[in-house]
Order: C-alpha cells, then structure tokens, then sequence
C-alpha cells in the first residue's frame, strides 16, 4: 500500500511515529522532503490490516493523495 501525505503535520507525525514504533525497518519506507518536517510518502509492504494504523491514516484524508 502506497500513501503521499499533504500538510496535515500533526497527524502525519502520529504515523510515522506508529509506523517506526510497530514496524520492522524492511516493511516499510518512508520519503521526507527536503527541509520538510514530517514524512510525505509511506509504502508499506504487508498486507496485512492494521485497524490502528488505518484510523491514524484516516484523520490525515483531505490532507493528500491515498492510493491502495
């Protein structure tokens, strides 16, 4: 699953923080533009369903790009 982020920076950090915190290293990767304080793409390689980690992305929509 692929994700790219707006400006929603407060919620955006609340993912990348669970992300970091849930996921090992080879799952998943993360782009951060340049001078940017936040992540702006994620990808994560699982299929799994992570209830929590979809709410936190959730309360990022209107804030950017979701494609599954």
């Amino acid at each position: 699953m692929e994700y790219t982020f707006g400006y929603d920076v407060e919620n955006i950090l609340q993912v990348q923080d669970y992300v970091e915190l849930n996921y090992e290293k080879d799952y998943y990767r993360m782009s951060r533009g340049y001078g940017d304080d936040c992540i702006n793409y994620l990808k994560l390689y699982t299929e799994e369903k992570d209830v929590v980690l979809d709410e936190l992305i959730e309360a990022c929509d209107g804030q950017g790009n979701f494609e599954e």
